[in-house]
């Protein structure tokens, strides 16, 4: 195995420093410091990730010779990752670029064929009938861009061709002879200045006279000729140009194709089968852990905690350690590749001393609590039922009788219950639990609410007699009568009132006229 490892990972030492846990838990920690961007090291940890195959690549297509330029080995084995790549090829028609491992030998596990990818390059073919026709300086080229992702997958990003063209293009005639003539006509003046006789102050004066004037005309005349030179002159150069046309890519996997019922069968009981062991072994696992955890922890608290000794023997106490003991030797020796019932026959052995050592001490404590609430909840069930009297007169007196009944039968049973608990020995199991308590007094509690829950019946509406109600009629009846005649007096009395209304319209007149 170790052979194995030195030639797979090509190192001549392995280290041996750590166990398999803890190089797990190492390795898992240097590659998370790698991949954060939260932690920030002085320096990157010695870790790299490494493809587990190498890579080949194959060029198909017409006119393509198998060489070294079109079968060649594109990722080989321990490759850093992540990374990119890229090839190029002289060629001017569509191909196909197909990916294989490099060895028929070291296949991953269910893969039966060494090609694994097919991708079709179309578009080259296009690309050089419309470019074959302009002065190519170079052969058309083809270049494939692959890349290795982190997780050991090679792949063909994209694909283009490369056009190299060369082309005369005009460009404006070069100035650099007028530029020169005027350099040597600034020289020769200067030396024509130098050679006159004066004195040297005329000599100096006389130059600097020349230099302004022959500068001022040379200068126009370099400015007009340059000027003319851009207007009208030009000439052709050679240049070249490059263009990069995208190549359509479509991909083609590599592989047995549809599964047949009877292949498809075998697949799924393979798998089956497999997540059948998974389970066992996450089982096995789980039960050697909890046993291993309960033996420990018993240990603990049989050394820490004096009360034990109150509810259990000597003897049992001494057995049940030489138990732990027995099964501990035996999980680190012959329990190493046990299954997952053996574990568990031996947890429950161990359980069935140990469970009820540790009832008993918990009951030591939680059993006078639930005494001391129950006597408390007693005492108020005669203030409830006091309470009712006075604010809830209308609840039944024989389900108020029922509840002190039932309180006073739970009283006596606690009593009971208490005074055999006194009687019996503390290394046996308890006469009465505190569950059994409670139990008890929920049971009284919710008798008690569905008491509590009736609610005050609604009064009762009394209807009149049928007698007052004739009367009542007849009543009515006669006041309406009576309230007619009134009013058939008081129309009367208007009509006889109304006779003399003319009088009083002429003694209106009269007193106008007055």
């Amino acid at each position: 195995m170790q052979a194995k490892l030195q030639e797979f990972l090509r190192r001549k030492d392995l280290d041996k420093h750590l166990d398999a846990d803890e190089a797990i838990a190492l390795g898992s920690s240097l590659l998370a410091a790698n991949l954060s961007d939260g932690i920030k090291l002085n320096r990157k940890l010695g870790m790299i990730d490494g493809s587990s195959y190498g890579f080949m690549v194959e060029l198909i297509g017409s006119d393509l010779v198998k060489d070294e330029s079109t079968q060649f080995l594109l990722v080989p084995r321990m490759k850093k990752m992540p990374i990119k790549l890229f090839r190029s090829i002289k060629h001017n028609k569509d191909f196909v670029v197909s990916l294989s491992y490099e060895s028929a030998y070291e296949l991953p596990p269910g893969v039966f064929s060494v090609k694994f990818v097919e991708f079709s390059v179309s578009g080259l073919t296009e690309t050089t009938e419309r470019y074959s026709a302009r002065n190519l300086s170079s052969p058309i080229k083809a270049t494939m861009h692959f890349s290795l992702s982190r997780s050991g997958l090679v792949s063909l990003d994209r694909a283009e061709a490369v056009i190299e063209l060369s082309e005369w293009v005009e460009v404006p005639k070069s100035i650099n002879t007028a530029e020169t003539n005027a350099t040597n006509a600034l020289n020769a003046t200067e030396n024509l200045n130098l050679s006159t006789e004066g004195s040297p102050m005329d000599i100096q004066d006389s130059k600097k006279e020349s230099l302004n004037t022959d500068t001022e005309t040379n200068s126009s005349d370099v400015s007009a000729e340059v000027k003319d030179n851009v207007g009208a002159e030009t000439e052709k150069v050679l240049k070249k140009r490059t263009f990069k046309v995208p190549l359509k890519i479509v991909e083609k996997q590599i592989g047995p194709g549809v599964l047949s019922k009877e292949m498809l069968f075998e697949v799924k009981t393979r798998l089956e089968e497999l997540d059948k062991k998974d389970l066992d072994r996450r089982r096995t696992a789980e039960l050697k852990n909890s046993l291993e955890e309960y033996i420990y922890s018993t240990r603990e608290k049989l050394d820490d905690n004096e009360e034990i000794k109150k509810i259990s023997s000597e003897e049992e106490l001494r057995s049940f350690v030489e138990k732990l003991s027995e099964v501990q030797d035996w999980l680190y020796t012959d329990g190493e590749d046990a299954s997952a019932n053996e574990f568990k026959e031996r947890l429950d052995s161990l359980k069935a001393i140990g469970d009820p050592i540790f009832f008993r001490l918990s009951e030591l404590t939680a059993r006078p609590a639930a005494y001391e609430s129950a006597r408390v909840y007693l005492g108020d069930i005669q203030k409830i039922v006091d309470n009712w009297e006075k604010n809830k007169p209308w609840l039944p007196k024989s389900r108020v009788d029922e509840i002190l009944s039932d309180a006073d039968k739970f009283k006596n049973w606690l009593q009971d219950k208490e005074a055999l608990q006194k009687e019996t020995s503390h290394f046996i199991n308890p006469a009465i639990t505190s569950e059994e308590i409670y139990d008890k007094v929920s049971e009284l509690q919710d008798k008690i609410s569905s008491v509590n829950r009736i609610p005050k019946p609604k009064p009762k509406v009394e209807k009149a007699p049928k007698e007052e109600e004739s009367v009542s009629k007849e009543n009515s009846t006669n006041a309406s009568n009576s309230n007619s005649d009134e009013n058939s007096t008081q129309n009367d009395q208007s009509t006889e009132e109304s006779p003399s209304s003319p009088s009083t319209d002429v003694e209106a007149e009269l007193h106008d006229e007055l």
